[in-house]
């Protein structure tokens, strides 16, 4: 029996966290760590507070065969992090699924997703980690059965792969019954953000108030980047989009800017700074 952690960053009681793990516990065992409350937006933060609280999680979905559940008043990297090292006991752990996220995580947006932010943190520990995502809006139906499907098409996929290093595959499902879909596309990041501007609100009442105006109405131009095989122009044409990342230290690397040479010793005007 395979064995399963799960998390997400939109709380402990979101309908994709649930789809997820409808999905993982028909193929093995589950245990979910996720945040007691939302904490979208909060990539691989980890607040380095020393006590958080838990309860045991007897919500929907919580009966269901093979799943232990707990919410954590954390940060999604933070329940990774307590559910992996051995917190809620100590257990082989075969695959880490972070999602499903309500809203695509693309293009630039992973740098602060705390979907993918687990599951980088997850990889950091030494576990294979899927962070996926759902292309939904928030209205209409959300199509969670897709991203089921997506998931078990992910994991299948990293079984047969030769290759243990420890990845993250950053999954986008369009948001369409799984017959719809157009197929699945290897991809890389595109390069768009639904990050807008900041302005003052015009209400003369309250003048110590900015608010946000989304780019492009919150939607992802599929136009840019450098090729079609980008993840936003995937999930556009109805693909599910993986894009697998390389492990954690290879992330950021220093930029050759410098020789090396040139500041191989401390140049004298900085020693007496240092000796202060």
């Amino acid at each position: 029996m395979m064995r399963f952690f799960l998390t997400n960053d939109d709380g402990i009681a979101a309908p994709g966290l649930w789809a997820a793990a409808r999905t993982l516990a028909s193929m093995g065992s589950v245990l979910i760590v996720a945040p007691a409350n939302n904490f979208s937006g909060y990539g691989p933060a980890h607040p380095p507070t020393q006590s958080m609280a838990y309860e045991r999680y007897r919500g929907e979905g919580s009966a269901l065969a093979n799943i232990t559940a707990y919410s954590l008043s954390a940060t999604p990297a933070a329940c990774a992090h307590v559910g992996l090292s051995g917190a809620f006991g100590r257990r082989p752990i075969d695959m880490v699924v972070s999602g499903v996220n309500a809203g695509a995580n693309l293009g630039r947006d992973v740098l602060y997703s705390g979907t993918v932010g687990a599951a980088l943190t997850a990889q950091l520990l030494g576990f294979p980690a899927m962070a996926i995502s759902l292309d939904y809006s928030g209205s209409g139906v959300a199509h969670w059965e897709t991203a089921g499907w997506a998931i078990r098409t992910v994991f299948n996929m990293w079984q047969r792969r030769v290759d243990s290093t420890p990845l993250v595959f950053n999954v986008n499902v369009p948001n369409l019954p799984a017959a719809a879909l157009s197929g699945t596309q290897l991809t890389t990041f595109g390069t768009d953000s639904f990050l807008g501007k900041y302005h003052f609100r015009s209400d003369p009442h309250d003048e110590h108030t900015v608010v946000a105006t989304r780019h492009n109405n919150g939607k992802y131009d599929e136009g840019r980047g450098s090729d079609t095989w980008n993840d936003i122009a995937a999930v556009a044409r109805g693909r599910v989009s993986i894009t697998p990342l390389r492990p954690f230290p290879d992330l950021l690397c220093v930029a050759p800017w410098i020789e090396a040479e040139e500041y191989a010793e401390i140049p004298s005007q900085f020693e007496s700074n240092l000796t202060r």
